[in-house]
C-alpha cells in the first residue's frame, strides 16, 4: 500500500538526449536539464491541482526561490531517462521539491532539491499556501510524501562573493523572458556557466550547482556578472541588475581532475 501511494504521488516523466539539447561535450545540456526539472515540477502540480492554471485562476503564480542539482554524470546524445518528482513538505509560505535523475536501470544520474514560493500576480507578496485563497483542488496533504525528503546536502547558495570582480554583461532579452516575462531561471545558470571554457569542462565537469534567486530581472535590464577575484572551487557568482538589485546568487562546482583517455 505504501509503494502505490508513493507512486500515485510522484511525478515520473520520461525524455531521450536529442541532437541539438546535448552542449559540445555531447552530454544533456544543463540548460535542457534544467528546464526539464521546472517543466516537469509544472507538470506534476498540475496533475494534483496546484498547477500554473490553477493557480492563475486565484490571481497567484509559483516562483523559484531556490535551486539545487548535484550529479556524478549526465546523460549523453540518444540515451533515455527518467525524472520523478515529488514534494515533501509545505510550509506557510514556501514548499520543498526534490527531483531524482535515473537511467532506465533504475540507478541515478543524480538529484535535485527546490524551494518555491506563492506570491500574487499583482501585489509580487508572498501567498498562505494553506489560506483561504487556495484553489479547491489544491489538497496538499494527498501529495506530500513526508517518508522521501531532500535526497542530496544542503544547499551552499549562500555563499557571497566576497571580493567582486566583473566578468561581463548581458542584457536581457525576448529569448531570455519566461511565461511570466521575466528573466528565465536557468539562463541565469547557462549565463554562469558561459565563465567556463570547454576545455576546463572536459577536463573537470560540473558536479553540483546551487543557485539562490532574490529579484526579478525584467527585458532591457542589464546583468552585471561577478566572481571573486581570486575565482576558487565551487566558483561563487552574483549577478546584479542594472537597478543595483541583486536577482541570483550561486556556486559551482566542477568534478576532481580526471585521467585524460
Amino acid at each position: 500500500q505504501t509503494d502505490r501511494k508513493m507512486s500515485h504521488r510522484t511525478g515520473r516523466y520520461s525524455f531521450t538526449v536529442e541532437p541539438f539539447t546535448e552542449d559540445c561535450l555531447g552530454n544533456l545540456s544543463w540548460g535542457r536539464l534544467g528546464n526539464l526539472l521546472l517543466r516537469c515540477a509544472s507538470m506534476h502540480a498540475g496533475e494534483h491541482g496546484f498547477g500554473f492554471k490553477d493557480m492563475m485562476r486565484v490571481n497567484h503564480v509559483w516562483v523559484l526561490s531556490r535551486l539545487t542539482i548535484e550529479v556524478d554524470s549526465l546523460p549523453r546524445t540518444g540515451e533515455t531517462f527518467f525524472i520523478e518528482t515529488w514534494v515533501d513538505k509545505v510550509y506557510r509560505q514556501f514548499t520543498d521539491r526534490h527531483f531524482s535523475i535515473l537511467r532506465p536501470d533504475g540507478t541515478a544520474y543524480g538529484h535535485a532539491t527546490s524551494i518555491w514560493a506563492l506570491i500574487d500576480w499583482e501585489s509580487r507578496q508572498a501567498a498562505d499556501l494553506r489560506g483561504e485563497r487556495m484553489p479547491e483542488t489544491a489538497k496538499w496533504d494527498d501529495v506530500l510524501i513526508p517518508e522521501r525528503p531532500n535526497p542530496i546536502a544542503s544547499s551552499r547558495s549562500r555563499a557571497r562573493v566576497k571580493n567582486p570582480v566583473e566578468r561581463g554583461v548581458h542584457t536581457a532579452a525576448f529569448t531570455d523572458l519566461d511565461i511570466n516575462g521575466h528573466f528565465n531561471s536557468i539562463r541565469y545558470l547557462e549565463l554562469a556557466l558561459n565563465l567556463f571554457t570547454p576545455e576546463s569542462l572536459k577536463a573537470r565537469p560540473i558536479r553540483r550547482i546551487d543557485l539562490a534567486f532574490a529579484a526579478e530581472t525584467y527585458c532591457g535590464e542589464q546583468l552585471h556578472i561577478f566572481t571573486d577575484a581570486d575565482v576558487a572551487d565551487p566558483m561563487a557568482f552574483e549577478m546584479q541588475s542594472s537597478r543595483g538589485q541583486t536577482a541570483v546568487r550561486g556556486c559551482l562546482q566542477q568534478t576532481e581532475a580526471q585521467d585524460s583517455e
